[in-house]
């Protein structure tokens, strides 16, 4: 579906994988190998939800979305041979996680692929450099300089203040809401918490670049935050 998330900053491809499940088919499955670690000793997994199976690599961001979908279970790929992989050190898109993409087309479950692992005993993405549960990951600045962040609301929130960043930063339903050139924040159509500068750029006036972090309150709505505590 995409080739356009950053290398080595595997929680980045979760904003995308969120908005692909909302319209993917029931009992999809979805290869999602953002791979820093590929060679190392982090696990392989297979993973199944209600809805949708995934394969992928335990480097964070299996353990987040389980904040996300209903009743997820993982499985260690540690026996590739058993359905046609290989455990190679350099290439497991094409070797390891590949083969076990085509034995879930080919029927198996993904719990006939491995042994079960815990949530708890995967990689947790509370290891982020910069991570804190009152702070908002940068996961995108856009060709137009929004800085896009890692909350996404359901219903409007009533306050949003964005703090350590140097400049107010007015709360509007609308880029029209303030002047040219002035920066405010909003939830952008796809609801994501937004901080915007109106025919400029967020990205350049605040410095702020993918994948650091900054502090928000957040005051009524409903909504969640990608990491951490909603």
């Amino acid at each position: 579906m995409t080739q356009d998330i950053p290398p080595f900053q595997p929680i980045l491809a979760l904003p995308a994988l969120l908005e692909i499940l909302e319209v993917a088919p029931p009992a999809s499955i979805h290869l999602v190998v953002v791979d820093p670690g590929v060679g190392s000793r982090r696990m392989a997994l297979a993973g199944e939800s209600d809805e949708f199976r995934f394969v992928f690599p335990d480097n964070g961001l299996p353990h987040a979305l389980t904040r996300w979908l209903k009743n997820m279970k993982f499985f260690h790929l540690s026996d590739p041979e058993s359905f046609g992989g290989l455990a190679s050190p350099t290439f497991q898109g094409r070797d390891l996680f590949a083969p076990a993409v085509a034995a879930l087309c080919r029927g198996r479950s993904a719990s006939e692929l491995g042994p079960e692992v815990r949530p708890c005993d995967l990689v947790s993405e509370a290891g982020l450099s910069g991570f804190a549960p009152e702070k908002l990951l940068v996961w995108n600045t856009d060709r137009f300089g929004n800085v896009l962040l890692g909350y996404r609301a359901f219903t409007p929130p009533d306050k949003v203040v964005v703090e350590g960043i140097g400049l107010p930063f007015p709360y509007v339903s609308r880029y029209q809401d303030v002047p040219r050139g002035r920066p405010g924040v909003l939830i952008n159509s796809s609801g994501w918490l937004e901080i915007f500068c109106r025919e400029g750029s967020a990205a350049q006036l605040t410095g702020l670049r993918t994948g650091m972090f900054v502090k928000a309150t957040i005051e009524g709505g409903q909504g969640r935050r990608l990491l951490g505590e909603s």
